[in-house]
C-alpha cells in the first residue's frame, strides 16, 4: 500500500511538472505580432455593417447561406476583437486552401511571460479542414494532434448542445488568396438549444424568481416609472434575502439578466417561457432619461454574465451605427454603458462584493452613487461632426474624453476602491 501511495504521488508530481513545463513553453515575454492596427471610425463601422448584412435572423430557417469575407476585412475583424479582448494584434494571411494566423495576446495581471503567441495554419481541401501546423510560444504542437484536439472540442460542444454533429450548421469552409467563403445552414432552434444548455435548473429558478418579483413590484407601483434607483433597492432586497442560503453571485447574475433583458426590449419570455404574467414596458429613468437606464441595465447584464468586453463593444457599435442611421454618436450613452458595465462587474466579481452590493443597494442608493453625471457630454453627432471633432474612434481626442468618463465613474461612491 505504501508503495502504491508513493507511485500515485510521483505520478501526480510528474503531471504537475508537465503542466507547468507546457505552460512555460506556451507563454512568451515578447509578442510575435507587434504594434496594433489603428482601426478608424470607418473601419469599425464597416465591421458593424458586415455583421448586419450577414445577420442570420434574416435568413429563412433550413436554407444555406454563404458569407464571403475579403482578406482585409478578415484582418480588420480579427484585430478589432483581439484589441478589445486581450490588447493583442493579429496578421491573417490567405492563400489557396490555406489560412495562416499569427497573433499575440496579453494576459492581464501577470507580471512575467504574459504574452501568448500563436502561429498556426489551417488547410481546407475537398470540403475537409485540418490544422497543418501550430506553434504556441516555443511549444510546437503537431498538426495531427492539434486537429484531433480541435475535433474533440467540437464534439464536446455539439454533445453539450444536444446536436448532431453531422447535421451541424457549418457546411463548408473555402479559402482563396483574396477571401474566405463560409457556407452554413441557419436553424433558429440553435439559439434556444444553446440557451437551454447554458442555463442550469438553478439558473432557471432564479430567473423566474426575479421575473415574478419584478411583476409583483410593478403591481405596487415600483418599477413602472420614476428612478431606476427605487427598483434596484426593492429587487436587491430580495437578492439579499435569498443569498442567505444561496450564492450571491448567481443571484445577482440572474437579477441583472432579467432587468437587462427587460430594459433592452428583448423577448423576456425566452428566459421564463411558461409564465402567464409579464412586466409592463420599461419606463424607468436615470438622470431623467430612459435611454440612460436602458443602456445601464443592458450593459450591467452583459457584464454580470462575464461579457464585459461584449458590453463595451455592443455600446460602441450602436453609437457608430447611429452616426449614419439614428440619433448620432453619443458619449452620454457610452457613459451609461460603461457605468452599467462597472455595476455588473462589481455585482459578480466575488461573493464578498456581491453581498456588499446587495446590502448597499437594498439600503438605498442615490443615482449619483452608481451613475456619473453625463448629460453635458457630446451627443447626437453625425459622421461629419464626429470626424471633425474626434477624427476616429481611438484618436487622442477620443481617448481623452473616454478617460474623463472613466474618471467620473471612478468618482461614484459605489466604484471607489
Amino acid at each position: 500500500m505504501r508503495a502504491l501511495i508513493k507511485l500515485l504521488f510521483l505520478l501526480a508530481l510528474l503531471s504537475l511538472m508537465g503542466i507547468l513545463t507546457i505552460t512555460w513553453l506556451a507563454l512568451s515575454d515578447v509578442p510575435l505580432v507587434t504594434g496594433q492596427t489603428r482601426l478608424s471610425h470607418q473601419d469599425i463601422a464597416r465591421a458593424r455593417n458586415i455583421l448586419r448584412q450577414n445577420d442570420p435572423r434574416n435568413i429563412p430557417p433550413g436554407t444555406n447561406h454563404v458569407i464571403e469575407i475579403s482578406a482585409p476585412d478578415l484582418n480588420l475583424a480579427a484585430n478589432y476583437l483581439l484589441q478589445q479582448l486581450a490588447g493583442g494584434s493579429a496578421i491573417l494571411s490567405l492563400s489557396a486552401d490555406h489560412l495562416r494566423t499569427q497573433a499575440s495576446m496579453h494576459i492581464p495581471r501577470m507580471p512575467w511571460r504574459n504574452v501568448v503567441n500563436l502561429d498556426g495554419t489551417i488547410q481546407t481541401r475537398n470540403s475537409h479542414s485540418k490544422i497543418v501546423s501550430l506553434q504556441l510560444g516555443s511549444l510546437t504542437v503537431p498538426g495531427e494532434v492539434a486537429t484531433w484536439l480541435a475535433g474533440q472540442l467540437l464534439d464536446y460542444a455539439y454533445t453539450r448542445a444536444q446536436l448532431d454533429k453531422a447535421a451541424g450548421p457549418i457546411k463548408q469552409l473555402q479559402l482563396f488568396p483574396d477571401r474566405l467563403r463560409l457556407t452554413y445552414q441557419w436553424d433558429p432552434a440553435l439559439i434556444d438549444q444553446a440557451r437551454k444548455t447554458l442555463l442550469s435548473s438553478n439558473d432557471r429558478e432564479a430567473l423566474r424568481i426575479y421575473h415574478d418579483r419584478l411583476v409583483d413590484l410593478q403591481s405596487t407601483g415600483v418599477g413602472k416609472k420614476g428612478s431606476l434607483a427605487d427598483l434596484l433597492q426593492a429587487i436587491f432586497a430580495t437578492a439579499l434575502e435569498r443569498s442567505r442560503e444561496r450564492d450571491p453571485v448567481e443571484e445577482n447574475t440572474a437579477l441583472l439578466t432579467v432587468l437587462g433583458t427587460w430594459a433592452s426590449g428583448q423577448d423576456i419570455s425566452k428566459l421564463v417561457p411558461d409564465s402567464a404574467r409579464r412586466p409592463r414596458p420599461f419606463r424607468l429613468k436615470l438622470q431623467r432619461r430612459t435611454d440612460f437606464a436602458q443602456h445601464f441595465l443592458t450593459s450591467a447584464a452583459l457584464a454580470a454574465r462575464g461579457d464585459s468586453t461584449l458590453s463595451d463593444a455592443v455600446g460602441l457599435f450602436k453609437e457608430i451605427s447611429d452616426t449614419d442611421h439614428g440619433s448620432g454618436f453619443s458619449f452620454t450613452d457610452i457613459a451609461a454603458d460603461r457605468a452599467g458595465t462597472r455595476f455588473g462587474e462589481f455585482a459578480t466579481r466575488s461573493q464578498e462584493d456581491a453581498r456588499d452590493l446587495q446590502q448597499r443597494a437594498s439600503a438605498g442608493l442615490a443615482e449619483a452613487d452608481f451613475m456619473p453625471p453625463a448629460r453635458d457630454l457630446p451627443e447626437h453627432m453625425r459622421t461629419d461632426a464626429f470626424k471633425q471633432r474626434f477624427g476616429y474612434v481611438g484618436s487622442p481626442t477620443y481617448q481623452q474624453l473616454m478617460a474623463e468618463i472613466e474618471r467620473r465613474i471612478n468618482s461614484c461612491s459605489l466604484y471607489r476602491n
